[in-house]
């Protein structure tokens, strides 16, 4: 039997009872709204919950005065829509921060700059990290006096003229003085040219090239070495054993690997870094040079990290270079007569074949010309001999001295 009451008389159904009829529309709104929350809304209100932001990058890398600067930062949690800003202090001079999270530029002021950068994701977090950069000219800036010790003996070399014996090989060694040394310095070994039959450790080019990366804080040191006229006994190494040339420029190897072995011998003494060291030359030195650096360590053949062509050449044996041999900076004239600009360009093909890390500079209508000349050559408003510094201090690592 159903109960009919009239208006305002009472019934035993809940629901129809005044009181429990204005709880329900007041609670009931209130229990959908959280029922629904977790299915958030549209447009682009974030959807979350996200990691908490935070900056992966700690440290950056030391930056070399006038050299092109690029780091990235790195950031973690949030919605991954990361913008970038610097918060406090300031980037050394003429480098810049962009919203992405690139520091860029080419700094031109030496010091140590502190700063703070802010990184912002879309959910709203933000995040402050402390970081420092220090532009060094150390290895690039002419800062140095320079000390010269000649006629060291490094090493001894077989000869059968005009006697059958043993000759001291000499080299010179270029260092840097005065204060504020580095503790540990790169080192570079200078081959001279002369087409094996002469030429001097002490001629014009060498003692350029040594007192320039003394000034900069190297150890360099400009060798002698055997000659055709001293009729060395390495025909087993020669690539043609009839020629004296050939027969001589692997004994030029063979020295010069010598004077490898005696430099890092001496490391400790010289302050230098064994696992620094660049080789170069000009023609026949730069023959050597390359013919040392990209065989296999031992008799003639050693471990160097940078290589420094001026008009050389393998000869047909550039399939010796890999991937993971030393970088080779290159110079060398299009129209050279003495040392074919061929000779340069295969060993480009195979650099570029396998990898090689490697800068190639042909001098249009250039011919062997002179090591001055070669070096001054502006390419994109910079000399060859700054690219040429460069080249070394990148690949030599010298920024993390």
């Amino acid at each position: 039997m159903t109960a009919v009451c009239a208006e305002g008389s009472r019934t035993n159904d809940p629901s129809s009872w005044p009181f429990v009829r204005r709880m329900n529309r007041r609670v009931l709104p209130l229990v959908m709204g959280l029922l629904l929350l977790p299915l958030g809304c549209g447009g682009d209100d974030p959807v979350g919950p996200f990691d908490t932001l935070a900056v992966a990058t700690t440290s950056l890398p030391n930056a070399g005065r006038t050299l092109a600067y690029s780091a990235t930062l790195v950031a973690t949690g949030g919605d991954d829509d990361h913008t970038w800003s610097v918060a406090d202090g300031s980037l050394p001079t003429d480098l810049s921060l962009a919203v992405t999270g690139e520091i860029s530029g080419t700094p031109t002021v030496a010091g140590t700059s502190d700063f703070t950068v802010e990184v912002a994701s879309g959910d709203g977090q933000t995040f402050e990290q402390m970081l420092s950069i220090t532009v060094s000219g150390l290895f690039l800036d002419s800062d140095f006096a320079v000390e010269i010790e000649s006629d060291v003996v490094y090493a001894t070399g077989a000869v059968r003229s005009p006697t059958v014996g043993e000759i001291d090989l000499l080299l010179d060694v270029y260092r840097s003085a005065g204060a504020n040394l580095p503790a540990l310095r790169p080192g570079f070994i200078l081959i001279h040219g002369g087409g094996f039959t002469g030429g001097t450790k002490s001629n014009a080019t060498m003692v350029a090239f040594g007192n320039a990366y003394a000034q900069r804080g190297y150890v360099a040191v400009s060798i002698e070495y055997r000659l055709v006229g001293d009729d060395p006994p390495t025909e087993a190494l020669a690539q043609d054993p009839s020629n004296p040339v050939s027969v001589a420029a692997a004994a030029a190897r063979v020295d010069a690997v010598k004077a490898v072995e005696w430099m890092r011998a001496n490391a400790a003494t010289l302050g230098i870094d064994p696992d620094r060291i660049a080789v170069g030359g000009y023609s026949a030195g730069a023959i050597t040079a390359l013919g040392l650096a990209y065989r296999d360590p031992g008799v003639d053949g050693a471990d160097v990290q940078v290589v420094l062509s001026l008009s050389g050449g393998l000869y047909g044996l550039e399939s010796l270079i890999d991937a993971d041999e030393a970088p080779l900076i290159m110079i060398h004239g299009t129209a050279d007569p003495t040392v074919s600009f061929s000779l340069a360009e295969a060993i480009e093909a195979q650099a570029l074949s396998v990898g090689l890390t490697h800068e190639f500079y042909p001098l249009e209508g250039v011919g062997h010309g002179t090591p001055s000349v070669l070096v001054g050559t502006v390419v994109d408003g910079t000399t060859l001999a700054d690219r040429i510094r460069n080249f070394f201090y990148v690949h030599l690592d010298l920024g993390s001295f």
